[in-house]
């Protein structure tokens, strides 16, 4: 093999570089360096394990009360309650008419309903 590198270098070497576009290397510093910072997650972890330790619990009692025979009829009974007041014309009419009031906030301004995020600490 050919150890020799010295031609090639000087060839490489010779060849003329372009120029450089105007605001290259602030474009990259603006995309790199001075870039925002990641928004942070919104649940710290303690939180997500609280909220899931918590979840489970309450599937594990829903499960364990419906499985006894007086639980299950009050159980039973509130379900009933719940689906009839979402099955009235009234509860549907102020959801509808919620869903519209919140559809066109966000349509006027859609910055309004956006979470603020955390500044870095100082």
């Amino acid at each position: 093999m050919n150890d020799e590198f010295d031609d090639l270098d000087r060839a490489l070497f010779a060849l003329p570089l372009e120029v450089p576009p105007a605001g290259l290397r602030e474009s990259i510093l603006r995309a790199t360096v001075y870039a925002p910072r990641a928004a942070e997650p919104a649940f710290r972890q303690w939180e997500v394990v609280l909220i899931g330790s918590l979840l489970a619990l309450a599937a594990w009692l829903l499960v364990v009360f419906s499985g006894q025979p007086r639980y299950a009829v009050e159980l039973s009974a509130d379900a009933t309650m719940v689906v009839r007041a979402f099955a009235d014309t009234t509860t549907l009419a102020w959801l509808a008419a919620g869903g519209s009031v919140a559809f066109w906030f966000t349509i006027v301004n859609p910055s309004a309903l956006r979470i603020p995020l955390r500044i870095g600490r100082r």
